[in-house]
């Protein structure tokens, strides 16, 4: 029985005992580039970090037996699907397999499994500050924690683990400023944010206006209005925004017409005014600006999927 190996009714710890584990068996061949020059993880599965293991498709916590992290390490050594390859490396051992059954049949946590742990978010932040912090791996408490509070987080690709985009997609009707502060906890590692129809408030975006690294922004049929916008004048990095359905008018448009990066901006259904397009339009002449749900920008009308983001 598997539980004689590990200690019965032990825990079976992500950093101490599988971190290890894969770092030895599975890291030569399935580990995120850091540079151009690095070779892409094979089958595009990156196992060296966390969320690239979440996002890898290769878990179901909880169910060991339908989690192809643990079927293919645990085939007959003379699967053709084994894991490693025996021409790679050697096979798992039957103490590591264990580990790794119980580890997903206990949930797959990677945290230490209190937000407690999480140190506070610092009064002075900003997105000067945040733009000069290293975007190392994700904290996993952090995205535990805010995972409990009903938002997904993703890596943006598997060749950049540490950058995150989260969005709040079943319970965006009842998530509030409280929640979204939160993000802060992983301020480094978020570019992309989607807070379409949450409860997201002008003062709420103070928040995210501290996101130095933020590329992409979905507002779209929220209440925010031009003080929302006016919080988030830093972020220079942007590329993306959706405001569609928000109650923005052309009096934010100066703001917008800084974002130097801007490469596409929705304005359906707010009260900004052709002639506040037209600013931004000569502010910006290479970005792609819809306003009007005519015939040239209908293709553009599925803005719950931002694109994901269409540029």
């Amino acid at each position: 029985m598997y539980l004689q190996f590990i200690g019965l009714g032990q825990d079976v710890d992500y950093k101490k005992h599988i971190a290890p584990i894969v770092a030895s068996k599975c890291n030569s061949c399935h580990t995120a580039k850091k540079k151009e020059s690095d070779k892409k993880p094979k089958a595009g599965l990156a196992l060296n970090t966390p969320i690239g293991i979440r996002s890898g498709g290769v878990l179901e916590p909880g169910d060991a037996s339908s989690s192809e992290f643990y079927i293919r390490v645990s085939l007959p050594k003379n699967a053709e699907d084994l894991m490693p390859p025996p021409d790679d490396g050697s096979p798992l051992s039957t103490k590591e397999i264990a580990m790794i059954k119980k580890w997903i049949d206990d949930g797959a946590k990677f945290s230490s499994g209190s937000a407690g742990s999480l140190s506070k978010i610092p009064a002075g932040l900003d997105a000067r500050k945040v733009k000069s912090m290293p975007a190392r791996e994700p904290n996993a408490d952090a995205i535990e924690h805010l995972e409990n509070l009903g938002a997904t987080i993703n890596p943006v690709s598997v060749t950049l683990s540490e950058y995150l985009s989260v969005e709040w997609i079943s319970t965006y009707y009842k998530t509030t400023d409280k929640e979204i502060e939160q993000i802060l906890h992983l301020a480094a590692n978020v570019v992309e944010v989607d807070l379409s129809r949450t409860k997201v408030t002008n003062d709420g975006l103070k928040h995210i206006g501290k996101l130095g690294r933020l590329t992409h922004l979905n507002l779209n049929r929220t209440e925010i209005g031009d003080k929302g916008i006016e919080a988030l004048a830093d972020l220079q990095s942007l590329e993306w925004l959706n405001l569609y359905g928000t109650k923005v008018t052309a009096a934010c448009m100066p703001i917008i017409a800084k974002y130097r990066d801007l490469k596409s901006i929705y304005l359906w259904n707010t009260a900004v005014t052709s002639n506040g397009v037209s600013t931004l339009r000569k502010a910006l002449p290479d970005a792609k600006i819809v306003r009007d749900t005519d015939d040239r920008a209908s293709r553009f009308d599925d803005l719950d999927d931002p694109g994901k983001f269409d540029f």
